[in-house]
């Protein structure tokens, strides 16, 4: 299955995004610019997170299971409620639950459209777009906040939440656990982000609740927390309808479909043929085994205990080619120059070293990208070969893997 690149826009402009990039083995979290982002979306599938303080989430309570129906009611049912004329907005709509509620996020036509524009001129195919604040992690009886200089979001239940400026977060979540009534929540736990000004305090807003603080370092932090909670299949995407968007490697594999269909009725047969030719092969083999057996005898008569003869005698030949294959040198060749400008390089820390099959493999701490690449062009200027494996911003410094090869 292709990689996700789920990048997150903290402001309307998109002008400061981080994102995080997921797959099998997979999770690392960048900080940069749109043009920076659509490099790295290339060949990945792509979730982009929202300020929820550009939506309003709500539910309606419509008695109908059609979904058709349903979805040309809801602008109607809650015109009354809007301030804005239904046609300049859009209406996501979740699922319908057995009380025939459904979860709903409205967000103006004319700011979905420019988050649109920006990404699709930036080069990235959005498969989905959902506000953050219903990305944050929820579990039983607890509700899940996040607070920094500028926002407060509450997340309170699957589809429920709301987001307020950091001034008037206190007042909005006191009326919150007032309204909650019964669903009052035993625990709260608060995301804020490193060097927020003003603190929340939770034990005199919610003295009765169980409070867990967790603070986040970067804003990437918030992003990985984020990107590692979604459920695709959970969350409400608001491109739907006319702003829908298709999955285009999903559309590839269902076209390869009927091929890989009849190839699995080829490998099939094959696998017949193949077991009907095991048992003629299995005597040879025995035959050629013995014969191995012998020859490894004749060869190296004063081994008297042959467990197996192939790589017993693998072993021995290498044995007779040491001080030849040059591993050793071949190692210096690499480590000594790179490790003399490394220790030239300011603010920079060898963390692991590891030396395979002629390559050098190199992790270490660096002050900032753009010493990174300093580093990079320095090693190369000594004939080597450099190849930037990973490079993961956190913080004021950056964690990379490098891979070091003999001559350009």
């Amino acid at each position: 299955m292709a990689e996700l690149l789920i990048l997150h826009c903290h402001t309307p402009s998109c002008d400061q995004v981080t994102w995080l990039i997921k797959g099998p083995g997979v999770a690392e979290t960048f900080e940069g610019t749109l043009t920076e982002a659509a490099q790295e979306a290339k060949g990945r599938r792509v979730l982009v997170l929202i300020p929820s303080t550009e939506v309003l989430i709500t539910e309606v309570k419509i008695p109908t299971r059609n979904r058709q129906r349903l979805l040309q009611a809801i602008p109607f049912s809650l015109e009354n409620e809007l301030t804005e004329d239904i046609d300049q907005l859009h209406f996501a709509a979740g699922s319908i639950d057995s009380d025939n509620v459904t979860p709903v996020i409205i967000i103006a036509r004319q700011k979905l459209e420019s988050w649109l524009e920006k990404l699709d001129s930036a080069g990235i195919e959005t498969l989905a777009i959902y506000p953050d604040l219903l990305c944050l992690p929820l579990s039983n009886d607890s509700w899940s906040l996040y607070h920094d200089n500028h926002v407060l979001q509450l997340h309170s239940q699957a589809h429920k939440g709301f987001s307020v400026d950091s001034v008037n977060g206190a007042d909005f979540l006191k009326l919150a656990l007032q309204q909650a009534e019964e669903h009052t929540p035993k625990t709260l736990t608060l995301y804020q982000l490193k060097d927020t000004a003003s603190d929340l305090d939770l034990n005199t807003i919610a003295p009765n609740c169980e409070i867990t603080n967790v603070a986040l370092d970067s804003l990437a932090q918030l992003t990985a927390l984020l990107g590692n909670n979604i459920n695709e299949k959970q969350q409400i995407n608001l491109l739907q309808n006319e702003y829908q968007r298709v999955d285009k490697m999903t559309l590839q594999w269902k076209r390869w479909l009927p091929a890989a269909v009849l190839g699995l009725l080829f490998a099939g047969l094959s696998m017949i043929l193949t077991v009907q030719d095991y048992f003629h092969y299995e005597q040879q083999s025995a035959e050629l085994n013995t014969q191995i057996r012998k020859t490894f005898q004749q060869a190296f008569p004063k081994i008297k205990r042959i467990v197996d003869p192939k790589q017993q005698m693998e072993q021995q030949l290498k044995a007779l080619q040491v001080g030849q294959s040059g591993g050793f040198a071949q190692f210096t060749s690499l480590f000594v120059p790179t490790a003399r400008i490394i220790k030239k390089s300011p603010n920079t820390e060898l963390q692991n070293i590891s030396f395979r099959d002629g390559q050098l493999n190199l992790q270490l701490t660096i002050k900032e990208l753009q010493a990174l690449e300093a580093l990079k062009k320095s090693i190369e200027r000594e004939k080597l070969k450099v190849e930037i494996r990973s490079a993961n911003a956190s913080g004021k410094q950056v964690t990379s893997q490098i891979r070091i090869s003999g001559g350009q």
